[in-house]
């Protein structure tokens, strides 16, 4: 497993769900006590990322309200301390929908008009009569002009 996904599981587990559960409004979560509470060494910036992104965020449920210590820079730091709003369940997003990447999902779309059109004669009869009944200013002022000089 990915240590993205590791430190997600491991947050939502340890500091969301029980907060959750007691109705907590806000939780407190401290960049170098995940990586201890996890066994690492040296994974700061991983944890700091995961901590920052909305995806983890919105995953878990949370909305960021600001980010506590650490250095000037705002750069990962073992001290640095998340505080996220718990969301209630109305306002979570459903988990299971995640972004795809590169608009894969668009594929889904595909032929989603497919049954309409074909009751319309098909896209391109569809277009077509769409089309005929369009009547645009400036055509309309080169046929009259046409018409004047005949």
């Amino acid at each position: 497993m990915r240590p993205t996904e590791k430190t997600k599981q491991h947050v939502i587990a340890t500091y969301v769900a029980p907060a959750r559960r007691q109705g907590n409004e806000t939780i407190q979560v401290r960049v170098g006590s995940v990586e201890k509470e996890l066994g690492w060494i040296n994974r700061t910036p991983s944890v700091f990322s995961t901590l920052s992104s909305k995806e983890f965020q919105r995953e878990a449920g949370l909305e960021l309200i600001e980010k506590r210590g650490g250095p000037p820079s705002g750069g990962p730091s073992t001290t640095v301390q998340f505080v996220y709003r718990v969301l209630d369940s109305s306002n979570q997003q459903d988990g299971s929908r995640k972004t795809a990447p590169n608009g894969i999902g668009l594929m889904d779309l595909y032929g989603i008009g497919a049954d309409a059109f074909k009751q319309l004669g098909g896209g391109e009869n569809y277009l077509r009569r769409e089309r005929e009944g369009l009547r645009f200013p400036a055509e309309e002022h080169a046929g009259s002009s046409r018409k004047e000089r005949s």
